[in-house]
Parts: C-alpha cells; structure tokens; sequence
C-alpha cells in the first residue's frame, strides 16, 4: 500500500533521520513511516490501519503499553498507545509535535499529539480513539484552545451514556516527551512503561476548561499525593486521607457516600460532588479512583517521588 507513495528522496531524509538518531528501523518499516510524511496521514493511518487495543475487555488481561515500533508492527494501539506512535512519526518527520492531555472526571482521559503548521500558525491534532469524534482535527485551528473546546461535545460519562453528562473538565499545558524520556523509545521493541507512568509529573499544569483566569493546576492524582489527601498505610497500600482534606471537603466527604447513587449524575449526590470540586478541584469518585490506581503504579516499581519532582530533561 505504502511503497508507491513514497519517493526516494523522502525515505532518504527519513532514512537519514533515523540514523542520526540511532533508530534501527528496517527498511520496510522505513517505507511506511516515510509514507506518513504529514499530520493527516498520521491521522489517517491510525483510523484505518490499526485495530483498537482495548487491553481493559476483560479483568484477564494485563495492560499494555505498546511503543510505536510495536504499534507497526502489530497493527494495534489504544489512546495512549496510537499518541505516542503519532508522536513518534511527526518527530521523525520534524514537525516538532507536543502532548496535550484532556482531563476528564470519572472517566478516562485522552491523549492528544498537537502540530503546527509551520507555514500558517494553525494547530492540528492526532489521536486514537474507539468513539466517535475523539481522533485527530486537521491544522485548522488558530489555538490550543480551539482544538480543545471541538472534543468536549463528544467526550460523554462512561457512567451514563447520557448526551448532556459531558465529562471534560480540563487540559494540559503541552509539553514534550522527547525533552523527558530522549529518543531510544521511538524504535524500542519493549513496552515504554516509563512513559505511561511518569509522563505526567508535577511539571505538567493543567487549566481548566471554563476558567477564563490563567491559573493553572496539577493533575489531580499529583495534588492529592502533594497535599497527602492520598497517603500509604503500614502496608505500603494508598488510602485517601480524609482527615487532610480541607474542612469543607471532609465534611462533603461524609455527606456524600450514604447518597451516592449507582449512577452519580443523579439527585443529591450530584450536589454534593459538584461542591467537592469545587473545593478540592477532584470529585470523591475520582479521588478514591486515584488511590486504588496508585496501587498499579506502585506494583510495577515505581515511587509517589517521581510524580512529586518536576522532571527534568534526560
């Protein structure tokens, strides 16, 4: 499919790139990559070429962090997994990518690879979906923010399936994975679990999506472990701390759980989530989500330390 649309002067800079580099790409995976020469070939790529990894079918299956060479080769990627392999391919072609991640309440976030285009200014944007309308947006945009108010119709609760419940609440300063993690993933057949784990840190600000102040935010696992509203008990396991959250919030805390409903968009436990958030800039669901997720972080190895350091170029 892709050897007739690539010229040779392409896979030469390409070719070339990838040996300043040190990648060792065969020359077939050479011709593909050299044939993804722009943002929307990216993006078309991944739409039609490769199958969603949905690694959370069932509680069996481990999850998987899938590098871009492995995405090729396979023909497989979620979120996470399709943005680095977008991210990959549009460093290697020099269009100096950046990641955006879109913070959502009760429900996962999204990852965003976003370009511009050197010769207009506008933005662009590659990304991996199952759902309708959350893949990439051509460089059409004039802002950031242009990019990212286009995917918050569309970004509807897990919980509820319901149009109104849109579950977008921010989104991430960009920021570059290359001047963190180098470049030997770019080409690695291993998992880049590094990467999955530790890409957001206390470096990474988010804002909110309708604050038209320019203040900004960690991520909220970050400032739970920072403020020690999440903390490990003697057996090493995370528990939220509820004893050092803010006044208001403890007591919303406890008012909110004998309400809480299966469904959380309804009655009285909404009320009381919709002002926890605003208190605490987290919903109660979210923040004991985040403490039972930190076990899988701390398992494969890793410290509450390297979330709490701003990191710094390798």
């Amino acid at each position: 499919m892709y050897g007739p649309r690539v010229d040779a002067a392409a896979f030469a800079r390409l070719a070339a790139r990838t040996r300043e580099l040190h990648l060792d790409y065969t020359d077939d995976e050479l011709v593909i990559l050299a044939a993804l020469d722009t943002p929307g070939k990216v993006q078309d790529f991944l739409n039609t070429q490769v199958y969603y990894n949905n690694d959370h079918a069932s509680v069996e299956q481990d999850e998987t962090a899938i590098p871009p060479r492995q995405v090729l080769r396979t023909a497989h990627a979620h979120c996470f997994e399709g943005a680095v392999f977008a991210y990959a391919v549009n460093y290697l072609h020099g269009h100096n990518p950046h990641w955006v991640l879109l913070e959502a309440t009760q429900d996962p976030d999204h990852n965003l690879v976003v370009v511009q285009d050197p010769q207009t200014g506008l933005y662009g944007s590659n990304a991996h979906s199952t759902w309708p309308h959350l893949d990439g947006r051509p460089m059409e945009y004039p802002t950031l923010w242009s990019i990212v108010e286009t995917y918050i119709p569309w970004y509807i609760s897990d919980l509820t399936h319901d149009p109104q419940d849109l579950t977008l609440v921010g989104y991430s300063d960009p920021f570059d994975l290359t001047t963190k993690f180098g470049t030997d993933w770019l080409a690695s057949d291993k998992p880049i679990w590094d990467i999955y784990y530790t890409y957001v840190d206390a470096s990474v600000r988010f804002h909110y999506l309708h604050d038209n102040s320019n203040e900004t935010h960690l991520y909220p696992l970050v400032r739970a472990l920072k403020d020690q509203w999440i903390q490990l008990d003697a057996q090493g396991k995370p528990f939220v701390s509820v004893s050092d959250l803010p006044r208001a919030a403890q007591e919303l805390w406890h008012a909110f759980w004998p309400v809480f409903e299966k469904w959380p968009t309804r009655g009285r436990a909404r009320e009381i989530e919709q002002e926890f958030v605003r208190v605490a800039g987290t919903s109660p669901l979210d923040l004991r989500d985040n403490a039972d997720d930190l076990q899988y972080y701390l398992a494969a190895g890793y410290r509450i330390e390297q979330l709490l350091t701003e990191s710094t170029p390798t």
